[in-house]
């Protein structure tokens, strides 16, 4: 074979990501977020979620919130949740702003208290209205799918299957302090590279938190998990989020996204 010939096939193996065995976790990240710059991509969407909290001692709590969000340049995300149900959260509401690269903003509105208040330092770490997600964690699922090495380092685990979904795990090392936690582990859908299960180490070789998102169907051309599983094993508390209703692209407004309208409540 001519070495021009040669030269050339090396050159098409080394440079294609897809050939078998030599796909890299930064390699399936990147192609995720390609999906979520092109066919995935939503400028806005809207949809209507139900929480059921359960304790560690079993007793049930129930939320019924609805979530708009906006994407702006440079990967940043401007959302804002109202709550409907029960009455001791209605009109509960909480803006947040992610960035890409550093810790977001947030502000919580507590209708008792007639007051925006700033979520920030220690109250980050507060469970948001009693589920196993804290502030922090709202932030970082957001932020996640924009992370670049420098901000947590990849490694691929290998494939395997979630819920009978077969899956890449890859681990993240954080690489900023605010991130906060030791490692997280994804685990994506090979096929649409959804996320079916996150793990979040704190110490240890137990996850000290775990999402598994399941019944993924499209809504248009973007998969849409409908039902999300949060668990936090050493409390032995759990979280379950229906979401219905989803719309994307509804032209949402600036102004929904702002401090006055956490008091004036949803649309």
């Amino acid at each position: 074979m001519r070495l021009p010939m040669v030269m050339a096939l090396l050159g098409l193996v080394v440079a294609s990501p897809l050939v078998h065995g030599a796909e890299t976790a930064r390699a399936i990240l990147d192609r995720r977020k390609a999906l979520d710059d092109t066919t995935h991509h939503w400028t806005d969407r809207q949809q209507r979620m139900r929480f059921v909290i359960v304790g560690g001692s079993g007793g049930e709590r129930r939320r019924e919130l609805s979530v708009y969000e906006r994407r702006y340049a440079d990967d940043e995300i401007k959302s804002v949740v109202f709550f409907h149900a029960p009455a001791e959260v209605k009109g509960t509401a909480l803006l947040a702003f992610t960035h890409k690269g550093r810790q977001g903003e947030q502000w919580l509105y507590l209708p008792a208290l007639a007051r925006v208040r700033v979520i920030s330092g220690s109250a980050r770490r507060e469970k948001f209205v009693g589920t196993d997600l804290t502030y922090h964690d709202l932030d970082l699922i957001q932020e996640m799918s924009s992370w670049t090495e420098d901000d947590a380092t990849s490694k691929l685990l290998g494939d395997g299957e979630i819920g009978g979904t077969p899956v890449h795990n890859i681990e993240l090392v954080p690489q900023r302090e605010d991130i906060g936690y030791q490692k997280i582990v994804l685990g994506l859908g090979r096929e649409d590279l959804v996320p079916r299960r996150i793990d979040f180490y704190e110490s240890g070789s137990e996850p000290a938190k775990q999402i598994t998102q399941s019944d993924v169907r499209n809504e248009g051309p973007i998969p849409v998990a409908h039902r999300i599983e949060v668990q936090t094993p050493a409390a032995k508390t759990s979280t379950s989020i229906e979401v219905s209703e989803v719309k994307f692209d509804q032209d949402l407004k600036d102004d929904l996204f702002t401090q006055r309208m956490l008091e004036r409540g949803p649309p």
